[in-house]
């Protein structure tokens, strides 16, 4: 009642406040006609009587008195309280929201803030005049907002995870079916070696059955032929089967050691295989165990680099380009995404401080920012690559070896998204191991 007071008081030293023509309605007070604009000798000196209905004896109300002004003014000013505060519960009721001033300012079918501010001072005082800052409704509402929020930031995180499950059972299926082939080819292995063995012992064999020939034939030739004598031509076709049969048997020799060895890799192979089977099913509940061994492929590297990045994202075509490369160093393929994974985790943190290429150069990599637009034209598809059903095109990339070859270089290329694509920020590996074709190819 303080503001309104002080109203009142401005309004008794400023000379009487005129009432709005609707404030009289709800009233039910009739204006003079001096205050409608007229004056009473236009009006006859005389108060207007409301005129009767034609062709009815129905007389019009009887006049009443005007009310004082004073009270006039303070109902004035509780009608257009009342109106404003049923306004903002009525925003808040269809909002859910606190309305601001300028909420209102260009809605005409709400109150002007300035007629706001002019019955209650400011429009802070009118919202603490309403309450609405204790309203348990409003509470309530922001506590949805939060829960909702969280909400979203588990399904996301729940998304992530699955997503990474899916990425860890391709990985099992691709390794099974690796170890499947790798099983045929030690099978097909020993059994060329089993019939390589085979050979050599028949060889022997025979290389045996001919020594003693030539043996008994030299005996034979000794005792018919003086010393002097030419030896005879069979002992001369016979020493020449012997050396050929030798020969034969030294080759094949040479061949059951390749099997061997052959072998020998297979087994390395499919024992390392089992092991990422293995580490690939447990990766959910702990992180595997680290291995001292440098890695014998491309490919087990990044298998080694997938379950040892923290940031880093690896595609399904990246285990799939890995598999196809034949560098001949695959320890630098591993080296070189471990020191990118840190890089990774500064960038999605927005931390970076420097540019990629610095940041690359530093930890002493060979970073480049992107790939011609004429090589990206003329090999669209080899340049982009589907993650979690998104479209990711690939540029920047870093550069491994040195010559020619797909065995001297390689080319691990990358995704960097600033968030405002379809995936969250950070980098993604699309491609590890050949160098994709570019203007030079």
């Amino acid at each position: 009642m303080g503001k309104r007071s002080r109203r009142r008081s401005q309004d008794d030293d400023d000379g009487p406040v005129e009432r709005p023509p609707a404030v009289d309605e709800l009233l039910g007070v009739d204006r003079p006609a001096a205050a409608r604009g007229g004056s009473p000798e236009a009006a006859g000196g005389q108060e207007p009587v409301a005129p009767s209905a034609k062709g009815s004896d129905r007389q019009g109300p009887p006049a009443r008195h005007p009310a004082p002004d004073g009270r006039l003014r303070e109902v004035a000013y509780l009608v257009e309280e009342a109106d404003h505060l049923l306004h903002l519960y009525r925003w808040i009721l269809l909002t859910g929201e606190v309305p601001r001033a300028q909420d209102w300012l260009k809605r005409e079918d709400w109150p002007h803030p300035d007629h706001v501010i002019d019955v209650f001072g400011s429009w802070q005082k009118f919202l603490t005049h309403a309450g609405v800052s204790e309203s348990p409704l409003l509470a309530r509402l922001r506590e949805a907002k939060a829960s909702a929020k969280d909400l979203v930031a588990r399904e996301k995180a729940q998304a992530k995870e699955a997503a990474r499950a899916d990425d860890l059972h391709r990985q099992v299926e691709t390794a099974k079916h690796r170890r499947d082939e790798a099983d045929a080819q030690r099978a097909e292995q020993a059994a060329r070696a089993d019939r390589a063995e085979r050979a050599v012992g028949a060889a022997e064999q025979r290389a045996a059955a001919a020594e003693a020939r030539l043996a008994a034939r030299r005996e034979a030739a000794q005792e018919a032929v003086p010393a002097a004598a030419p030896p005879d031509a069979r002992v001369t076709a016979l020493e020449d089967e012997l050396d050929a049969v030798r020969a034969h048997r030294e080759e094949l020799l040479g061949q059951v050691e390749e099997h061997r060895d052959a072998a020998t890799r297979d087994q390395r192979t499919i024992t390392r295989l089992s092991s990422l089977l293995a580490e690939a099913g447990t990766a959910g509940a702990a992180a595997p165990a680290a291995d001292d061994a440098p890695p014998t492929t491309v490919a087990d590297a990044v298998a080694r680099a997938i379950v040892r990045s923290e940031h880093l994202v690896f595609t399904g075509a990246a285990t799939t380009s890995a598999a196809d490369s034949p560098y001949r160093r695959p320890s630098e393929i591993l080296d070189a995404l471990e020191r990118l994974d840190a890089i990774a985790g500064r960038y999605a943190a927005g931390e970076m401080g420097v540019s990629l290429t610095q940041a690359a150069s530093e930890a002493g990599l060979t970073y480049k920012g992107n790939v011609s637009e004429l090589a990206r034209s003329r090999n669209p598809h080899d340049y982009a690559v589907t993650h979690e059903g998104h479209r990711l095109d690939l540029g920047p990339h870093l550069a491994l070896g040195s010559g020619s070859g797909a065995g001297f270089i390689a080319r691990i290329y990358l995704h960097v998204a600033d968030g405002s694509g379809p995936v969250a920020r950070g980098i993604y590996v699309g491609h590890v191991g050949r160098h994709l074709p570019d203007t030079t190819t």
